[in-house]
Order: C-alpha cells, then structure tokens, then sequence
C-alpha cells in the first residue's frame, strides 16, 4: 500500500475546514481506499481523521472570534456547526472554556502574559499532583539569532494537543528543563512558543508558531528518567491544530499558586 501523504491530506481538509468531508470523498480524492486511509492516517499521527477535523473546525472558529469579533453562534455556523450545543460541548473540551466566555478570559490572560513575560520566572502546571520519581530532561533550541518569548512544554494524553496537559511548564527563559513528578502513564509531549510578536490574535490561534513535538507516546512506569533534545520549527501543513487555551491555562496556574501561598 502506497504512503499516505500526510501534507495533502491536511491541505484538502483545511480548504474544507468549514463543512464535514466524509472519508469516501477524502478517499476519492487521494486516490485511496477507505481503508487504507483511515487506518494509516491512525497509524501515523495517533489520531483519527474525524479528531482531527473536529480540531480544524475549532481552530477555525477561534478565528472568527478572534479575528472577526463573531457571535457564538455565527463563529459555530461558519466552522460547520449547527448545533450550539454541541459546538459549545466541543469548544470547551478542546480550549479549556465556553466559547461565551472565550473573548474575555483571553483578553485578562494576554494582558497577564504582557506582565509576567518580564519576571523571568517558570510555571509548572499539574493536573493532579502526585510525587513520583518519573522524569524528562529537555535541551531546547530555536533557529540561531532568534530570540524567544515564553516556551510552553506539556505532556498531553493525545496527540492531538487538547484539554490541558498532565503536566506542563512554561518558561521565559532557554535552559534545560526538567519536569518531575510525572504521573505513570503514556503521554505525547508537545512544545510550542506563544507571545512572538505580543500580539493578542498570535497567541491564542497558533498557526505559524514554532514548535515541536515527540512521537510515539513517552512511557513512564515507577522510575523512568528521560532526556530529549528538542530543536524548535515553524509548523508544517500536517501539524494539528494546538487548540487548547494555553495564556488562560498559565493565568489560572499563576492564580493557583499565588493563592496557595
């Protein structure tokens, strides 16, 4: 069976971001069997063809939120929903939060990106803290003479970077990185930069960021100590949409632990 080409495969169904293609026309088009297409397409990112329309979709009604300043319900309609209900269910579960309350917890979390992007400091996120003796050492880079604003590493249970990570770490600061504490489990680790060019839009729809990601699924069980070099990129037209909310995530984090204080 022929190798599936990933990066068409993404393009036709970002030109179709705001409808359903079904799997026989995406077939038909690439020249495959059904089969072959949804299996291997599985095989090869870690996640269905259906998860990653739904991404697309959200991605794109982040967008007319953003950058067309759409109701919920018109930014639902023009990503393909027609149910509110639903689109406000999967909405929530891929960014973190309503699409009601989208516009004014991004507006609070980026003029708190702007303040804290200052103190040199690092936020670590847990999902649910527990000690363990599971580890990850990371070297990251980006291209010579680029300068970085704030690095997002999480640890996701999909490949497919939505909800918010079991346990994720920002920095403004290139270093190495350790996160410990990390519960058993298999986990896709995904980093990416936010804030670029402190813009609002830039930082909640990243489609041009750098990032990069790791596969297959890291492992942990009991004592696990890995380390990885991680060389940051601009995105490819096969990389998922990040979807997940992640300035709201590290203003909840900072609110978390200040409180906790």
């Amino acid at each position: 069976m022929a190798t599936l080409d990933l990066e068409k495969i993404a393009q036709y169904i970002k030109a179709n971001g705001d409808r359903t293609v079904t799997l026989k026309e995406l077939a038909e088009h690439m020249n495959y069997s059904e089969y072959h297409l949804s299996r291997s397409f599985k095989k090869e990112s870690g996640y269905t063809l259906k998860q990653y329309m739904e991404a697309i979709k959200i991605e794109k009604s982040i967008e007319s939120l953003l950058n067309e300043d759409q109701s919920v319900t018109d930014a639902a309609l023009d990503s393909g929903y027609h149910s509110l209900t639903s689109f406000s269910n999967i909405f929530k579960r891929h960014t973190g939060i309503t699409p009601k309350k989208f516009t004014l917890e991004s507006e609070l979390a980026f003029r708190f990106l702007l303040w804290w992007i200052n103190r040199k400091k690092v936020l670590l996120h847990y999902a649910d803290f527990k000690p363990t003796e599971n580890s990850i050492l990371l070297n990251i880079s980006y291209p010579e003479d680029y300068q970085h604003r704030i690095t997002c590493v999480g640890l996701f249970r999909s490949s497919l970077p939505k909800e918010e990570p079991v346990v994720g770490i920002a920095t403004t600061q290139l270093q190495q990185i350790r996160i410990e504490n990390i519960p058993e489990g298999e986990y896709f680790l995904l980093a990416c930069e936010i804030l670029e060019d402190f813009s609002f839009t830039k930082s909640y729809l990243l489609q041009s960021n750098f990032r990069q990601a790791i596969r297959p699924a890291l492992v942990f069980d009991q004592q696990t100590e890995l380390a990885y070099e991680i060389r940051m990129r601009r995105p490819i037209e096969s990389d998922p949409p990040i979807t997940m909310n992640i300035p709201v995530l590290l203003l909840k984090t900072f609110l978390k632990h200040r409180n906790s204080e």
